[in-house]
């Protein structure tokens, strides 16, 4: 997969940024778990064609800096402004990693875009500031290159008694709701 790497030994999200994005909403709970998130794969939606008409994920990566956190850098680009005609779709499932396969979904959200970015009110005003993203509060969220530095994500994202097991995680970008780009990411909790 051109343009996005994963430098890791390494969880989710999201949640996670888009997977900005994703990560956003992942990174809800910063109190200390009895769990451990490895990040298995972090790659693009392979799924979706043409993504690269809507967004470019260029050298977004994260890396594992701690048992539950990680530092995303690089830089994406929205080839297109986003708004509310956008949606954000982010949806949890149990994954088999054995058979490559995933199962029933745990959770599952989706909001207009720029209503997204406004009610995150945990994540977006953290990554801002490691980063060169446009206020919470612009809509339409303009297109152009975004660049993401050392934004430290915690991953105590799931409850206390959450299952141990893998889960994927896929994160899609929606308009008129058909998926025009997405990110994958597959994590397991123990």
């Amino acid at each position: 997969m051109a343009g996005l790497r994963s430098r890791i030994s390494p969880i989710t999200l999201l949640l996670s940024i888009l997977s900005i994005h994703s990560i956003l909403l992942l990174q809800s709970c910063r109190a200390e778990k009895p769990y451990s998130v490895e990040l298995n794969t972090f790659t693009m939606d392979e799924a979706i064609e043409n993504q690269e008409n809507w967004v470019d994920w260029g050298t977004l990566s994260m890396k594992k800096v701690s048992r539950n956190k990680f530092v995303v850098n690089g830089d994406f680009e929205f080839k297109l402004n986003m708004a509310d005609e956008q949606k954000i779709l982010l949806m949890v499932y149990v994954y088999d990693s054995n058979a490559n396969q995933r199962g029933s979904m745990v959770m599952a959200l989706k909001k207009p875009f720029c209503q997204f970015i406004k009610e995150d009110e945990d994540s977006y005003p953290s990554i801002q500031k490691a980063s060169n993203l446009p206020d919470q509060d612009t809509c339409p969220f303009p297109k152009g290159k975004y660049t993401i530095d050392n934004y430290e994500m915690e991953t105590n994202f799931l409850p206390d008694n959450a299952p141990k097991g893998d889960y994927l995680l896929q994160l899609s970008l929606l308009d008129n709701e058909v998926p025009v780009a997405g990110l994958v990411s597959t994590v397991t909790l123990s």
